[in-house]
């Protein structure tokens, strides 16, 4: 199987470990054992190698093998996460300006195969690394949506001396006047007055004006912004918790255990634009931060849009430090089956 430069493929399954291989790191035979490797535990990842588009070209032997590969991992609320290849020897798969364009291809090759399937995927998204230049650069030509440069933070949960005291001592904090802050019971109880419906409610009010990746609102409904939230971790609802002002949900604060990297994740916080200023972010994450160390994690980490200055602030000034960084796009995709119900959320 052939092609011409700059046209992609589904990768057929007789080609898939060339893909891999495409898609890891390492020299030749490093690159080999580690294809194989991903192509073995797949399955138990929920990672489905049909899902893999690329561009295809005689290599040194004459055999048909992977020039560039983008594989798409459906994920929670109805998104997949892209995988790009990256740079390789050019007698191996062609000059760099070929390479370029060629994962261009197969990023809108997947793009369309995506739009295509049952999968019922509305967003696909990437999150490169800022030094990845080649993966931002494929991302931009093929039309991703830049929604902002996240800062990945986070700060210990194991408390020493006086803070173990303190804790301790800790008494429930006093809310401004008219403000409560209400636990989670039943996060999928969408009926009216129900736990689902408040949050998607105070998800779609701390939307407002917000500082944390703009460019996303719409894109999705609130209720598969919700269902990707859930999925993060090991979910309990019990951390957490819908900000009300009077009667109505007015903001929230999810956070969620992740034991399988001995942290707690700090998934979302926002409050709508009449709660905002009034240092209530503070006492919160305070509260959050007392409440999260009976999970008995090592760290607290979250993601930042690094715009949202008042919350970057916020995280150093409670001890957060930056560990790494993503450079965050996004494609909004066609899917026959989208529900009906207003895409309002990020």
């Amino acid at each position: 199987m052939t092609q011409t430069a700059n046209t992609a493929v589904r990768i057929p399954p007789e080609l898939r470990l060339s893909a891999a291989m495409r898609l890891v790191s390492g020299a030749v035979d490093d690159r080999e054992r580690a294809g194989r490797r991903l192509i073995a535990t797949a399955p138990a990842f929920g990672i489905d190698l049909d899902l893999l588009w690329g561009t295809i070209a005689p290599g040194a032997d004459g055999r048909p093998t992977v020039r560039q590969a983008v594989l798409a991992v459906p994920g929670s609320g109805r998104t997949a996460m892209l995988f790009i290849s990256g740079p390789g020897p050019a007698q191996e798969v062609g000059p760099v300006p070929a390479q370029a364009g060629e994962r261009v291809a197969a990023l809108r090759e997947a793009f369309a195969g995506l739009s295509r399937s049952d999968r019922d995927i509305v967003l696909a998204q990437a999150l490169p690394e800022p030094g990845e230049h080649w993966a931002i650069e494929a991302c931009r030509g093929a039309a991703m949506v830049h929604v902002g440069d996240l800062a990945y933070l986070r700060r210990s949960l194991r408390p020493t001396g006086p803070a173990r005291l303190n804790r301790a001592r800790s008494r429930p904090p006093a809310w401004p006047a008219g403000v409560t802050v209400v636990e989670v019971r039943d996060a999928e109880d969408f009926e009216p007055g129900g736990d689902g419906a408040a949050l998607q409610a105070a998800l779609e009010a701390s939307y407002v004006d917000t500082l944390d990746c703009p460019e996303l609102c719409g894109l999705r409904s609130t209720r598969d912004v919700l269902a990707s939230h859930m999925a993060t971790g090991k979910f309990d609802p019990s951390t957490w918790w819908i900000v009300r002002e009077g009667d109505e949900p007015a903001g929230c604060m999810l956070m969620t255990h992740c034991p399988d990297h001995d942290s707690v994740e700090l998934v979302y916080l926002g409050l709508g634009p009449r709660l905002r200023g009034r240092g209530l972010a503070r006492r919160l994450m305070e509260f959050g931060i007392e409440r999260v160390a009976r999970c008995k994690a090592s760290e607290l980490t979250c993601a930042v849009d690094r715009r949202n200055t008042p919350a970057l602030r916020l995280y150093t000034s409670l001890g957060f430090g930056e560990f790494t960084a993503r450079v965050a796009y996004v494609r909004p995709l066609s899917s026959p089956s989208v529900t009906a119900e207003p895409a309002t959320g990020a």
